[in-house]
């Protein structure tokens, strides 16, 4: 179990960061709607609320993290609570680490 926390806590940051880079992405179709689509082009904006409500709390990171929970326990929950779960930010410091 040791071992299974010391590469959870290694994870590479592309496979930790992927909801938030995939949202990235479907903003980058907002701002280009915004940019052509004239006077009408803020409804671009509509479609990226969704996406980002569905990976807050449907499809995306509800679901991943309950999977790891599952996987992976007690080192996964240390993990979530050093981790934000969709910005990449630094890792918040803990009393234990």
């Amino acid at each position: 179990m040791a071992r299974a926390a010391h590469l959870l806590l290694r994870a590479p940051l592309a496979d930790l960061w992927v909801p938030f880079f995939e949202w990235c992405v479907w903003v980058g179709y907002a701002v280009y709607g915004l940019a052509f689509a004239g006077s009408g082009g803020w409804i671009a904006l509509g479609g990226q609320a969704l996406i980002l409500g569905s990976i807050l709390q449907v499809t995306g990171i509800p679901a991943t993290e309950a999977q790891a929970l599952r996987s992976k326990g007690e080192a996964y929950r240390r993990y979530q609570q050093t981790t934000s779960a969709l910005i990449p930010l630094p890792r918040k410091r803990t009393g234990t680490t």
